[in-house]
């Protein structure tokens, strides 16, 4: 009796622990099971998605879980490693996933589908030949850079030139220089110069109209393109958005509160530059002057050591922050500034005899 008792206790622990391993294993299969599903019933949301160039299969994980289309950042991971995806995504912005869609299913439409838009990003401060270049370096199949240049620089002959009346500021013959703002723009990838050149001036317009640039630029003597002029010269004088207003104001005190030794002339290094480097064409733009303003491109309106008050149009693409300082320069009583060498930062003097000793203190010291 004893030894059948035994035997009983013993086939119930081994059913027992059966049972317990079944549990386990139909736990942990249900879990594996459900957290490759989708995050949601159909029909599902649709959620963009923008893959970042060099991003990791952690990094595009945690984004798709954040975003609620995926259950499990590391089930991803995990199944995108097996199916080789983490060396095969072109960046972009993918618009066709949704919340119904597998992980599997969305890995898959990783792998095979091109990015439905292109991000392209333009620094402050460039010319339209460098944002021209920019965008046919990023892939856009239908994009023309001669197209680009024939718009920006002819704007007589882009299609859509009568959507924004502050094309209608530029002097005949000039280009829309300082008029196609500089963002991160989603271009889809059979995007066109004419759509890239839209959206550029489309960016301006809305920003314009946000921060009500035109009615305080007015309140301070300046209509919209003028505004645009000044925001490119401190564009390119900054190294610091901080000292923007700074700039802005010195230049705005020499146009319309000349002192003496300033008589109206701005004396802008970028000008001068932007002169220079319209007449000679050159590889690299924005290199420093190797001779002082006067010396260099004399027969150009864009050389403001020459020609008083502003050139005839911007000399770059000015971002928001020289925009709002050109739309409303500070009230100061400053003539002069120069850039300190150590950290960039612009310091600023109110007579000749305290840029000298600037001069004297920071250049020469």
């Amino acid at each position: 009796m004893m030894k059948t008792r035994g035997s009983r206790i013993a086939i119930l622990s081994v059913l027992l622990l059966g049972l317990i391993i079944f549990g386990i294993v139909y736990f942990a299969w249900n879990t594996a099971f459900d957290i490759f599903q989708p995050a949601s019933s159909p029909p599902g949301t649709t959620v963009p998605v923008r893959i970042y160039p060099g991003e990791s299969t952690a990094q595009i994980a945690s984004d798709l879980q954040n975003k609620g289309l995926i259950r499990n950042a590391l089930a991803f991971r995990i199944w995108a490693r097996i199916k080789g995806l983490d060396t095969s995504l072109q960046a972009g912005g993918y618009n066709h996933l949704n919340t119904s869609m597998t992980i599997s299913d969305i890995i898959n439409k990783l792998l095979t589908a091109q990015p439905d838009v292109l991000y392209v990003s333009i620094p402050e401060g460039w010319r339209i030949q460098q944002i021209a270049a920019q965008f046919a370096a990023a892939g856009l199949a239908k994009f023309s850079e001669k197209d680009f240049l024939s718009y920006t620089l002819h704007p007589s002959t882009f299609p859509d030139f009568g959507k924004y009346p502050v094309l209608k500021f530029i002097p005949h013959g000039d280009s829309m220089e300082g008029l196609l703002f500089p963002a991160t723009y989603p271009i889809p990838v059979d995007g066109d110069a004419r759509v890239v050149v839209n959206q550029m001036l489309t960016a301006f317009d809305n920003y314009v109209a946000q921060y009500n640039l035109v009615a305080k630029a007015k309140a301070h003597n300046l209509n919209e393109y003028q505004m645009v002029i000044l925001a490119s010269l401190v564009q390119r004088e900054i190294n610091n958005l901080q000292d923007a207003g700074g700039v802005a104001s010195v230049y705005w005190n020499r146009i319309y509160k000349p002192a003496e030794g300033t008589v109206g002339l701005l004396q802008s290094d970028p000008s001068v530059e932007y002169a220079r480097d319209s007449e000679t064409n050159p590889a690299k733009y924005w290199t420093p002057l190797n001779d002082i303003g006067d010396n260099i491109a004399k027969n150009s309106p864009w050389n403001t050591y020459i020609n008083k008050g502003l050139p005839p149009t911007p000399i770059c693409s000015p971002g928001l922050a020289t925009l709002q300082a050109a739309a409303a320069p500070p009230t100061t009583s400053y003539y002069y500034f120069l850039g300190k060498p150590s950290d960039g930062r612009i310091v600023f003097a109110t007579t000749p005899q305290e840029f000298q000793q600037d001069i004297q203190k920071y250049l020469q010291g």
